[in-house]
C-alpha cells in the first residue's frame, strides 16, 4: 500500500481529540463536513452505502485468522463439524473455516455484508472444494436464526457483534435464535470487547487502522461517546482512488450496550445456554475485568 498522505493522518488524529467540539468544521455524528481549509484534497460526500470492502480492508485476516482459528478449529471438530456463524461480516471466517473442510452457514443482516461474503465464498471455491467445505450465506437478523429449519453443532459470533444488538429484548432474541437452532450439548462461543474495563475507563480515542481495496487506499478513524446506559461507537472511512485521487469521508455511528461479564452470562442463561468458561482471548487466558482486552464466552446448549 501507498503510505498515506501525512495530512490525512493528521486529520484522522484531529477527528479523535477534537470530537465533543465542532472545530475545524467537522460534525458528528449526524453527518459528515469537510473542512474549507482542506478543500483541494478533500470531497465533502453522504455515508457511503456500502463499507462491507472498506471494514474489511482494515483487517489484516493473516493475523487475525492465525490468533483465532486454532481454537476455532478445535471446537469445531469436537463439536462435530455443522457450523453457524452468526453475523458473519464480510465473510473470512466462514470461508477460512469451509477451507478445513466444515459445512458452515454464515449470515448476517447486512445486504452489503451479505454480498461481500457471498463473493469471497465464491473466489475461494477453489480451495473450499479441495478440502470437502459447504460453505453457505443468508441474509438474516440473529433474532430470526429459527428460520434456517437447520440444526448445527457449533456456533461462532466474533468479532465483538453482540453489543451492537442495542434495541430493547434484541440481544436476548438473539442469543434464543441462535441457540434454539444448535443441537443439545452444541458449543457456542462468542468474542467481544471487554466492556468491564472499557465502560470502567470510557476509552473514547482508538489507534488509526489503514488498509486498501483493490482501488482505494483506505484510513479508518474510530471514536466512542458514553452515555449513560449505552455508548456511540463513530467510525469514519477516508478513501482515495489509487494512485493519487481525491480524500472522501464516510461515516457510521452504531449504538452498543456495555456487555459487561455478568450481563452477558445472565443473557446466556435465559438463552438456554450453560457450562460457560469465560477467557481473556483466543488462547484460552484466565478472564481479567481488570486487564483483559477481549471477553470469550464458551457455552453448551442445555
Amino acid at each position: 500500500m501507498r503510505t498515506l498522505d501525512k495530512r490525512v493522518l493528521g486529520m484522522g488524529i484531529m477527528v479523535c481529540r477534537r470530537r465533543r467540539t465542532n472545530m475545524s468544521g467537522l460534525s458528528f455524528p449526524s453527518g459528515c463536513r469537510i473542512p474549507a481549509r482542506s478543500s483541494e484534497w478533500y470531497a465533502r460526500c453522504p455515508m457511503s452505502a456500502n463499507l462491507a470492502p472498506y471494514y474489511d480492508a482494515v483487517i489484516n485476516w493473516k493475523k487475525r485468522l492465525a490468533r483465532e482459528m486454532p481454537l476455532l478449529e478445535e471446537l469445531a471438530r469436537e463439536a462435530g463439524g455443522r457450523i453457524l456463524v452468526p453475523a458473519c461480516g464480510t465473510g473470512g471466517h466462514v470461508v477460512a473455516l469451509a477451507e478445513r473442510g466444515f459445512a458452515v452457514l454464515g449470515f448476517d443482516a447486512d445486504a452489503n455484508a451479505f454480498e461481500f461474503t457471498r463473493r469471497r465464498i465464491s473466489s475461494a471455491a477453489g480451495a473450499i472444494a479441495a478440502a470437502g467445505g459447504k460453505p453457505e450465506v443468508r441474509l438474516l437478523a440473529m433474532e430470526n436464526a429459527a428460520d434456517l429449519h437447520a440444526e448445527f453443532d457449533a456456533a461462532f459470533c466474533l468479532g465483538n457483534a453482540l453489543p451492537g444488538l442495542s434495541v430493547e429484548g434484541q440481544l436476548l432474541a438473539a442469543l434464543r435464535g441462535v441457540a434454539g437452532v444448535l443441537r443439545q450439548g452444541g458449543v457456542f462461543l462468542t468474542q467481544n470487547l471487554n466492556y468491564d474495563l472499557r465502560w470502567r475507563e470510557r476509552a473514547s480515542e482508538f489507534p488509526l487502522l489503514a488498509g486498501e481495496t483493490p482501488r482505494e487506499e483506505i484510513l479508518l478513524v474510530k471514536f466512542a461517546d458514553y452515555h449513560a446506559d449505552y455508548i456511540n461507537f463513530h467510525a469514519m472511512f477516508l478513501a482515495r482512488e489509487k494512485p493519487a485521487g481525491r480524500w472522501q469521508a464516510y461515516q457510521r455511528t452504531s449504538r452498543q450496550i456495555p456487555l459487561l461479564q455478568k450481563l452477558l452470562a445472565d443473557y446466556a442463561a435465559q438463552a438456554g445456554l450453560g457450562e460457560f468458561s469465560f477467557w481473556g482471548d483466543y488462547a484460552r487466558s484466565p478472564f481479567d475485568p481488570a486487564k483483559s482486552a477481549d471477553l470469550v464466552l464458551a457455552a453448551r446448549k442445555l
